[in-house]
């Protein structure tokens, strides 16, 4: 029996980063779409500082729907939903580990909106438009490869949903590199909503009439970083116990 091992030389495994970071960050230079540019809402790093292995990179995204849920009404009442609503990436916000906003995509579509969910995105008609929008408009091509990119240089992304999220982009980010805060304040009983966790441990009301992509990545950053401070001071069980009791009194809202 002849038996072959593969032999990783340095040359090949020079190539195998080099495939990984094919996506330069070049990309982040990608100028805004909008005809009418207003005030940017984000800070352009220079290449050199972007964040990278290890670093924490707070991120929220906003979706619109391209097409409508379909279901229908049984005899008994019952509602049965035959396909749900097919969804497509319209804002992403991106945060470094200090606050710093550096990533504040509006992406156009070609494709006809027909819902912007106005009540979860805070998009409103003409957000996503080339000659109405004043927002920082790119491609979906070019906001997928930011996000590539930050992927490839190991980033480590803190979010609320963000399986979810990242689900619908269609982009794979290793388990390892995700601290969903989700799951970080999960005892078992359900779900918590990242407006009950900013209220009742961070004092703060968000979400109060629409979403904001940049409010919510700030949010989940200062509930990590909060999440640290239990585990640091080995009160973490104590503490997810009382905040799932608090939220049964107080309807978690």
């Amino acid at each position: 029996v002849v038996r072959f091992k593969k032999v990783e030389t340095k040359k090949s495994m020079v190539s195998h980063q080099a495939a990984l970071c094919s996506i330069t960050s070049e990309v982040f230079n990608s100028p805004s779409l909008a005809l009418n540019r207003g005030p940017k809402s984000f800070v352009s790093l220079p290449l050199s500082s972007l964040p990278s292995n290890g670093d924490l990179v707070a991120i929220d995204c906003e979706f619109v729907a391209l097409s409508t849920e379909e279901f229908k009404v049984l005899s008994d009442g019952t509602k049965v939903v035959m396909a749900p609503p097919r969804l497509s990436l319209a804002r992403v916000s991106c945060l470094t580990g200090d606050g710093t906003v550096f990533i504040d995509d509006y992406i156009v579509t070609p494709e006809i909106v027909e819902d912007h969910l106005t009540r979860f995105s805070g998009l409103v008609p003409g957000d996503l438009d080339p000659k109405t929008s004043n927002h920082h408009l790119v491609p979906l091509r070019i906001a997928y490869m930011k996000l590539r990119h930050l992927v490839d240089r190991g980033c480590i992304f803190v979010g609320h949903g963000l399986n979810k999220d990242f689900r619908v982009i269609n982009i794979f980010v290793p388990p390892e590199n995700i601290l969903d805060t989700v799951e970080l304040y999960y005892l078992g009983h359900r779900k918590l909503s990242l407006a009950f966790l900013a209220s009742y441990l961070l004092e703060e009301k968000i979400q109060g009439r629409i979403h904001d992509s940049i409010e919510d990545a700030r949010t989940a950053l200062k509930l990590y970083h909060k999440y640290q401070s239990f585990c640091d001071e080995g009160i973490l069980q104590e503490k997810l116990h009382e905040i799932f009791e608090q939220g049964q009194i107080r309807n978690y809202k």
